[in-house]
């Protein structure tokens, strides 16, 4: 860190880059993957033929056409490492493995004319952990961190006429953050701490937010689908812990984004179905991040300057026999993370995902497993404000199972 004088100053480094924890898990931003595995399975595609009880997260506008009321239950597992390689330093990320779950349910009546839906999941979030050993943890970097924000949100869907659906429905936000950072000289010194002190911060929030949707069946064959999630902002509050039994009180505002979501499904035969999938995110209001300390020597505003990204993506379905159907999908992410504001604990960059998905149905029960690979190059860094120059590299693959059952 001293011969580094890019990287944000020591109080900055503490409490920002905990508050952008963005693991590369397939991150457009700090965003998770999305949930179940018939969305995983078919990456680039699951809007517009959304048909599980998880359409009350992707599309809530679909639940109408579900015949039977459904629960599911999703769980994804992921494998994410990070590596990185600078002048004389090296650090590599340890826990490499995690696990995101979830639960959907719905309930259509008046012969499909109306449904409701509710679901719980985590659409924000991430982990990092580097060694504590290497160069990040012993230049006064934060080297590890999680951000974890949960939805619960409720639906209703309407079909308004035969070819013509709408869903509306709130979104009830829990976030907490948790980061440590070691101070070593010359910041142990300039804070009057002994070398070594280790800080600790966690903090937590809610918000209110809210979502909607619409599919046209343009033809028998043919659909297209909107869906809208409002942007939100957590009011964070908390402690920051040092090892040496000091405690100051934390507050800071993190601004998520708004997503607009477009897709295009066409059945081409009676078992093959295409669908086109595109987002714009808007995490340009995102621009800078202040955080109040009652202990005034951690207290600073460092910039963010996040900028608008895009996703698009293809995906499709076949069901090769009448209880098994095949998925496969492609999406682009890109990034919505400068070189100017990249941080060790905000890793992001511009990145393909390939997935494949296998889903069986019988009577009451569909299981679904859903597999993705990142088709990442890694990202060289140079000016930043939050990292030294060098060479991030990144490995990441998620297996997604998901449990519904039909009434």
């Amino acid at each position: 860190m001293i011969n580094k004088p890019r990287v944000a100053p020591a109080p900055a480094v503490v409490l920002t880059t905990t508050l952008l924890i963005s693991s590369v898990l397939f991150a457009d931003g700090f965003r998770n993957p999305p949930e179940g595995a018939r969305a995983i399975g078919a990456f680039g595609g699951h809007r517009a033929f959304a048909d599980d009880a998880n359409a009350t997260i992707h599309n809530s506008a679909n639940l109408v056409d579900l015949e039977q009321p459904m629960v599911q239950a999703n769980t994804t597992f992921g494998y994410g490492r990070n590596e990185f390689q600078g002048a004389g330093a090296y650090n590599k990320t340890k826990a490499p493995f995690f696990a995101l779950p979830g639960f959907s349910a719905a309930i259509p009546f008046e012969k499909g004319k109306y449904a409701v839906g509710l679901a719980t999941y985590v659409p924000f979030g991430r982990s990092v952990a580097w060694r504590d050993s290497d160069y990040f943890a012993q230049n006064n970097i934060s080297y590890a961190g999680s951000m974890t924000v949960a939805d619960f949100t409720p639906n209703v869907a309407m079909r308004l006429t035969d070819s013509f659906s709408v869903g509306v429905g709130a979104d009830f936000y829990y976030g907490k953050v948790e980061q440590k950072t070691i101070f070593t000289p010359p910041y142990s010194t300039i804070f009057g701490l002994p070398s070594g002190t280790e800080s600790k911060l966690t903090a937590d929030g809610n918000a209110i937010g809210w979502n909607a949707a619409a599919t046209w069946k343009m033809t028998e064959k043919q659909r297209l689908a909107a869906t809208y999630r409002s942007p939100f902002t957590i009011k964070y509050t908390g402690d920051n812990d040092l090892s040496t039994g000091a405690r100051s009180d934390i507050d800071a505002n993190i601004e998520y984004p708004a997503i607009l979501g477009l897709a295009y499904g066409i059945e081409l035969t009676d078992t093959l179905k295409v669908e086109a999938n595109a987002e714009w995110l808007d995490f340009s209001q995102y621009q800078r991040l202040t955080i109040h300390d009652s202990d005034p020597r951690f207290g600073t505003t460092v910039q963010q300057q996040l900028k608008e990204n895009w996703t698009a993506g293809l995906g499709a379905s076949w069901k090769f026999m009448p209880k098994w159907t095949l998925r496969s999908g492609f999406m682009y992410l890109e990034n919505p993370t400068p070189d100017a504001t990249y941080g060790p604990l905000g890793p992001d960059t511009d990145q393909g995902v390939i997935s494949m998905g296998l889903g069986y149905e019988t009577g009451h029960h569909a299981i679904d497993v859903g597999y993705a690979y990142g088709l990442l190059s890694g990202r060289n860094v140079s000016g930043s404000l939050n990292s030294p120059d060098g060479k991030y590299d990144y490995q990441v693959q998620l297996l997604s199972l998901s449990y519904g059952y039909k009434f």
